[in-house]
């Protein structure tokens, strides 16, 4: 065998606990869209689970939704405003004016919650390498969490498998200058 192949071998049999971060920062569905921007900045991350005000699990979030609502299409981006006005307010925006007054600081005034995917894709703390990152391409995802007990213990993410491949061939590595 050679040392590819035992690299593969080796890489492949990695248990999620060998990959994942314990340090997982959650969100809160009630942050604006502009809270959750700073915070993943001030933090270095691009993706946290939201939760509920009672701590209760209720989705997930990237940077990758703050993109798609900032440069989403005109009608979809109102309705996501007239959700958040409704959802902040108790009424519904009576005119398109007030609509584009409140849709100037969408950042400030929309939510998480009106961002954030519903689903969240997990997988189990005995899971290996392949299951997670079988996981991971089948749902076009970044990162995956860990559970235990139903409980999110950790995360792995794309970077974070990465970072474990084996650099066997420092040959083929040229400086760019």
């Amino acid at each position: 065998m050679n040392l590819k192949t035992a690299n593969k071998i080796e890489v492949r049999d990695f248990a999620v606990t060998d990959l994942m971060s314990k340090d997982v920062l959650c969100v809160y569905e009630g942050w604006t869209i502009q809270r959750l921007a700073e915070f993943f900045l001030k933090n270095e991350i691009s993706g946290a689970p939201v939760i509920a005000s009672d701590h209760e699990l209720v989705g997930v979030v990237s940077v990758s939704d703050i993109f798609r609502f900032e440069n989403s299409d005109e009608d979809t981006k109102s309705e996501a405003l007239r959700r958040c006005y409704r959802d902040s307010t108790g009424i519904d925006i009576a005119s398109r004016e007030d609509l584009v007054n409140w849709s100037k600081n969408s950042q400030s005034s929309c939510t998480v919650h009106q961002i954030m995917a519903n689903q969240v894709i997990s997988v189990g703390i005995e899971s290996k390498l392949s299951e997670i990152s079988s996981t991971m391409i089948e749902n076009d995802i970044h990162r995956v969490f860990v559970t235990k007990d139903e409980k999110i213990v950790g995360v792995v993410s794309a970077l974070d498998i990465l970072r474990k491949l084996p650099n066997t061939d420092k040959k083929s590595q040229t400086s760019v200058g």
